[in-house]
């Protein structure tokens, strides 16, 4: 008996490229995605043949419709490769600077308001003896997450979508590794009424987590294809969380959310290298409302946790006008139009 063939998944990764007509794939990749986790299915509609046939059963054939692909993952946020799905969520990116490079993306409102889309590809090992690998065009971001625990975590991302049917590639891929490290969440700082440094600094919260999320219809018409005719992306939403872990008063959690103030928000996440070794994350919030605060007695001190959504307004729109909910800006040593 021949030795038979497994495939470890600790060789497996993700890599992605920018496409140019969405759904239609574009390879070899262009960079490798650290992530933890990676969780694609291909899903179709059914259609039921119910017909009569003189049988004492019901299903008489399965007819198989359109297909998608619903896909998410999970892991560290990298600063080089992070502003993808940042940018294919909001659609509005600004380049400036060099070494570092700095990378603003906003809430895309001119034209049609349509950001651009990824072709996602997953290195498994069993699609093809030679080739290894799944190819998922037409990726478009549906929500996406940030966060961060002072004591336990690094700074984390997931995001979650649709895409295109998928297909084994046509080719090996091969990773195109970041030498970039991701950073540990104590290296943020938070401002509340104001930037994220001076007198509005805010030094008495642990946890921080932001959310955008967008929808998403996957359109088909009469085209003779299974495939989507366009993934549509819809409005945008921003949410968030804090946990004020050691508070010495309520004037960033209960004040705010009783007076409805809308505090700026900013948060900042620097590695306090320079020039081309610099590295920092950015996410500005101009109006964020408190939805909710809640006194947390899990622990030695008292707490309180707080969630607000964000507001648009102008001063986070970026290049195309209109108005944004949120701004986040990347620095890093990755060239303009990467993204």
């Amino acid at each position: 008996m021949p030795t038979p063939t497994v495939y470890p998944s600790a060789k497996q990764f993700l890599g992605l490229a920018k496409e140019t007509t969405q759904g239609t794939a574009v390879t070899p990749i262009t960079a490798t995605i650290p992530v933890d986790k990676f969780e694609p299915e291909d899903k179709y509609t059914w259609l039921d043949d119910q017909s009569f046939r003189g049988s004492m059963a019901n299903l008489a054939g399965e007819v198989q419709g359109v297909g998608v692909v619903e896909w998410s993952l999970e892991g560290p946020c990298f600063f080089d490769t992070c502003p993808y799905f940042v940018n294919n969520i909001l659609g509005d990116i600004t380049d400036s600077g060099s070494t570092p490079n700095v990378h603003a993306i906003s809430l895309l409102n001119s034209g049609t308001g349509q950001p651009g889309s990824l072709t996602l590809v997953d290195w498994q090992g069993p699609p093809s003896a030679s080739n290894f690998a799944r190819v998922y065009p037409g990726a478009c971001v549906s929500e996406l997450t940030l966060k961060g625990n002072a004591e336990s975590s690094l700074i984390m991302w997931s995001a979650k979508g649709l895409a295109w049917p998928s297909s084994v590639i046509g080719a090996a891929p091969t990773p195109a590794t970041s030498t970039d490290t991701p950073f540990g969440a104590w290296r943020t700082a938070l401002g509340l009424g104001g930037i994220a440094s001076g007198g509005t600094q805010v030094k008495t919260a642990r946890e921080w987590e932001i959310t955008i999320k967008r929808a998403l219809k996957a359109e088909y018409t009469l085209q003779n294809a299974q495939t989507p005719f366009v993934i549509y992306r819809g409005p945008v939403d921003v949410e968030g969380k804090l946990m004020f872990s050691v508070p010495a008063d309520e004037s960033n959690s209960m004040t705010y959310l009783i007076n409805n103030s809308q505090p700026q928000l900013q948060l900042v996440v620097d590695n306090g290298l320079t020039l081309g070794n610099n590295r920092n994350l950015q996410v500005d919030c101009q109006l964020a409302a408190y939805q909710t605060v809640k006194i947390n007695r899990g622990q030695e001190a008292v707490g309180y946790d707080a969630t607000f959504k964000a507001v648009m307004n102008s001063t986070n729109a970026g290049a195309s006008g209109g108005l944004s909910p949120i701004k986040v800006t990347f620095k890093n040593n990755t060239a303009a139009a990467t993204y």
